[in-house]
């Protein structure tokens, strides 16, 4: 059995590296691509190739690592160049039925204070980072399919989860609001209200964020706001 890969080719190469019954998918994006909080991908950057069911789950089949950088250094554009997935025969008899996509990953390393700037190395996403589709719904028909995207991967393309607040509790004289379900990259503000209804943002200054050590919640905290009762978390400034 030939192993199933991702790697970078010329059109004209790929048929040295697949049989004739191997399922290939060629993609790649214009850049410049973009993560959630709309900073540029980092050189490495992973590209997966995930199988959807019928049901609607979803399987990563190939993953990528290779976002490149081109363009001159001041108007870099970072973006995935192309490459050709092969998907060998044998695992490829395995996904019928259901659909293909091309997603970005966001590997940023956040966790023990990291700010992002760094991947972990890794091909599969740290918890509460999250993945933007560029390419979907991709059925194969042939064996050889492209799913090559004509627009680069923007902050828009990708869903942010709806923060859960967890915890309310006032110490002093200060009131500390626990979060969940929280995105790394994503900044988070508190907004106040005395009647439950009409609510105003807190002033950023006054705002404090501490982050858990895993980077999957935080807490904010804030002064009294005289006779506010009410908070909610926001992603809005």
């Amino acid at each position: 059995m030939k192993k199933t890969i991702a790697l970078l080719f010329a059109v004209a190469s790929a048929a040295l590296f697949a049989g004739k019954d191997d399922l290939l998918i060629t993609f790649s994006t214009p850049g410049p691509d973009k993560y959630a909080d709309g900073k540029d991908v980092l050189v490495g950057e992973c590209y997966a190739l995930v199988y959807t069911s019928a049901k609607g789950v979803d399987t990563t089949v190939l993953v990528y690592p290779g976002a490149e950088e081109i363009g001159t250094p001041e108007n870099p554009c970072r973006r995935c160049p192309p490459v050709l997935f092969i998907v060998d025969e044998d695992t490829a008899k395995l996904y019928k039925g259901g659909t293909w996509s091309v997603r970005l990953l966001d590997t940023r390393d956040f966790t023990n204070g990291a700010t992002g700037t760094a991947l972990t190395g890794g091909t599969t996403m740290p918890a509460g980072n999250i993945a933007a589709t560029v390419t979907s719904g991709i059925k194969i028909t042939e064996t050889f399919e492209s799913a090559d995207s004509q627009t680069a991967v923007s902050s828009g393309d990708y869903t942010i989860p709806k923060p859960v607040v967890t915890g309310i509790k006032v110490e002093g004289a200060n009131v500390f609001v626990s979060v969940g379900n929280i995105v790394p990259c994503i900044p988070y503000t508190l907004m106040s209200a005395t009647d439950g209804k009409t609510f105003d943002f807190v002033a950023p200054e006054d705002i404090g964020t501490e982050k858990s050590t895993d980077a999957t919640s935080l807490t904010l905290s804030v002064p009294k706001q005289g006779n506010a009762q009410f908070y909610k978390v926001s992603t809005k400034e």
